[in-house]
């Protein structure tokens, strides 16, 4: 769904998937309890997060809701 949503973003905003078992520590930096879990950062802090698999229009929308907000 996340590959969906950046094709669909065509270059506006950046998405990044992370595997957070073999960067465990970037897991742990950021506080990742839950997979998958969705975290929006704006201006290199983060905004807001979620967890749960989601289908790629309710990616879409809580991005846009996060974006919009900051």
């Amino acid at each position: 769904e996340l590959e969906k949503v950046a094709k669909r973003a065509d270059g506006r905003y950046i998405i990044v998937k992370v595997n957070t078992d073999v960067l465990d520590e970037l897991g742990a930096r950021h506080g990742i309890r839950s997979i998958p879990t969705l975290a929006v950062f704006n201006g290199g802090r983060e905004v807001t997060r979620t967890t749960g698999a989601r289908p790629a229009v309710e990616i879409e929308s809580f991005v846009a809701q996060a974006t919009t907000a900051h």
